[in-house]
């Protein structure tokens, strides 16, 4: 299979012509799941576990609903449901989560060594506790400087390049009845670039219309906290949770085979 079949194009005309077939068929799911998240950016901020959770949980239920339709899978009340499928699902990103954790935890070892290091060889005597002598450091540092900025970005570039990678752990488990997570990494071999461009593109009106509402928000103060918690929630499941999961199902049925190789 050529990597024109999940070209840029392409894969973002398929999640978008899912759009609508998705809305009508898991309205009640997703309606639920954009009540969920609104309250769940409304709780205080000493809730941030409780937060977690309830977001996790609204994003395996409208997850579930819209891959089950994708896949032909018994759908329920107009896709609100909680089966074998929101199960394998929320593994699935429990693990990846994990997996996540445990990478950061390393990148972030590593930049601190990184920016350790070059601020000891550029300041000798240098505090680590001090705010100034950490910006005095990385002043005289030169090119040492230049690295320590550029490992962040680097970790950074490496996080999204993982998330991609594993972004077809989602289909794959609901469409073969198991969790899969490292098993589906070679699904997005030499497609890595597609996935990210169509995603950067498929999300430009959320990032805009987010921008214009975090400006909004700023202007009016708290009083428009839970009309724009409750635009965010729509944003993210009533267009990007339907298009972006259309998209990932048109890549994965051109790159998954019946052997279980990349096509």
């Amino acid at each position: 299979m050529t990597d024109g079949s999940v070209a840029i194009g392409a894969t973002v005309r398929a999640g978008l012509s899912g759009l609508l077939p998705s809305l009508r068929a898991c309205w009640a799911a997703l309606a639920v799941a954009v009540l969920i998240s609104a309250i769940s950016r409304l709780l205080p901020p000493a809730a941030g576990g409780l937060t977690l959770l309830v977001e996790i949980a609204a994003a395996v239920l409208a997850s579930g609903a819209l891959y089950r339709r994708a896949f032909g899978r018994q759908s329920g009340l107009a896709g609100l449901r909680w089966g074998m499928d929101e199960w394998r699902l929320l593994g699935a990103q429990l693990l990846i989560a994990a997996l996540m954790l445990v990478v950061l935890a390393v990148l972030a070892t590593v930049v601190g060594a990184i920016a350790l290091g070059v601020a000891r060889a550029s300041a000798p005597g240098f505090d680590a506790t001090s705010a100034q002598a950490w910006r005095d450091a990385f002043a005289r540092s030169g090119l040492g400087g230049i690295v320590a900025g550029a490992a962040p970005l680097f970790s950074l570039c490496l996080l999204v390049w993982l998330c991609l990678r594993l972004s077809l752990s989602a289909p794959a488990s609901v469409d073969q009845a198991r969790v899969r997570v490292l098993s589906a990494f070679p699904l997005t071999r030499g497609v890595t670039p597609q996935l990210l461009g169509a995603g950067l593109v498929l999300a430009l009106p959320v990032v805009a219309l987010a921008g214009v509402s975090s400006l909004i928000g700023r202007w009016a103060g708290p009083g428009l906290d839970a009309p724009l918690a409750l635009l965010g929630a729509i944003l993210l499941y009533l267009y990007l949770a339907p298009v972006w999961t259309g998209a990932l199902v048109h890549v994965y049925r051109h790159r998954w085979t019946p052997d279980g190789t990349p096509g």
